[in-house]
């Protein structure tokens, strides 16, 4: 899993690079229409950053730690110097410093090291750290949830085992969380805050369907209102799927893409990547080195958990050039259908 993450953050790098040289190219003689900030991540030899552009001007004026905006763009969150940050994004100034009683960091939210943490109504904000020894998975992990009303740590939560932030719902109930049993295996697991405890239970239905999830998660963006968390994952010589998180009732919804999946020779696979239309009604999963994208109807889907498993089925979806093809996506072996689907 580790190469595979170093090859992903590589081609951020690269893509980064290619991203300013193309832009500075086409806009040559454009006129700005606006009065813009364009937040740049990008690497350098000591840390990643943030730079700040003015598109105007076209210059980088100012420089962010590397860190995770609220969905408003009010607040920006970083740690440095084992400190929590609370930093205006439009002048760069740190609004409140908060001491962190550790090594804690953002979580990723993405394969190529972005950070996120955030629930998606920016009320609540998870941190973790893991203690671990060389070549092994880490023995414990131990994440901070802070309101950031008032920048106060509402719960410390240490667990044995590796677990991964991956979701927090927006009234700070449940936190979701990957549990890993080996370097590639995985349950979802979801933490009652209010509780102090772990469901005993998986996301996904342990006794039928309910086998450990394989995949290596790219990427994943949040439905508007904070209720879905979508992740699309990549897989060994197997296709890409999307795990669509239900935030509030604790129930997953996976769809297969096409494709085959990643080898030694054809990393293709990792190149999904996900976004959400303005008016948030459909869900666009993007390959361009297969090109191919697949659009995903949201706006008329309403799904409850199934009496006999935890997921539901996905009313459409539409896959190829451009969308201009339809077809039906297969159910996903990982998630529990009932019969009458």
């Amino acid at each position: 899993m580790e190469a595979e993450v170093m090859a992903m953050r590589m081609r951020l790098m690269t893509l980064v690079a290619l991203i300013l040289v193309s832009a500075c190219g086409r806009v040559a003689d454009a006129t700005p229409t606006g009065n813009y900030r364009l937040y740049e991540a990008a690497a350098r030899p000591d840390a990643p950053m943030v730079a700040l552009i003015d598109t105007r001007s076209r210059a980088a004026h100012d420089q962010l730690p590397l860190g995770t905006p609220s969905s408003d763009w009010k607040h920006y969150y970083a740690v440095r110097s084992g400190s929590l940050l609370d930093i205006d994004p439009e002048t760069g100034t740190t609004t409140m410093r908060v001491g962190l009683p550790g090594d804690y960091m953002l979580p990723p939210a993405t394969n190529s090291g972005i950070p996120g943490g955030l629930s998606q109504n920016g009320r609540w904000l998870v941190l973790q750290r893991f203690d671990r020894q060389a070549q092994t998975l880490p023995s414990k992990s131990h994440f901070l949830m802070f309101d950031t009303s008032g920048m106060d740590v509402r719960r410390s939560i240490d667990l044995d085992g590796y677990f991964q932030f991956d979701a927090i719902s927006n009234d700070g109930e449940r936190l979701f969380l990957i549990q890993y049993i080996n370097s590639s295996d995985y349950h979802v697991r979801v933490y009652s805050v209010g509780g102090g405890a772990l469901d005993p239970n998986f996301v996904v239905d342990k006794n039928d369907g309910g086998d450990a999830m394989n995949g290596l998660k790219l990427t994943g963006v949040a439905s508007h209102d904070g209720q879905w968390l979508f992740s699309v994952y990549a897989r060994a010589n197997q296709g890409a799927f999307i795990h669509a998180l239900n935030l509030d009732a604790g129930f997953a919804v996976c769809l297969d893409l096409p494709g085959n999946g990643y080898t030694d020779t054809d990393r293709s696979s990792l190149d999904w990547s996900l976004a959400l239309s303005p008016d948030g009604n459909h869900l666009y999963a993007t390959n361009p080195a297969l090109g191919v994208v697949t659009a995903i109807l949201l706006k008329d889907y309403s799904a409850t958990p199934s009496s006999r498993g935890r997921c539901a089925a996905w009313p459409s979806a539409r896959t190829g050039p451009r969308s201009t093809r339809s077809t039906t996506l297969a159910r996903s072996p990982r998630c529990r259908w009932p019969a009458a689907w």
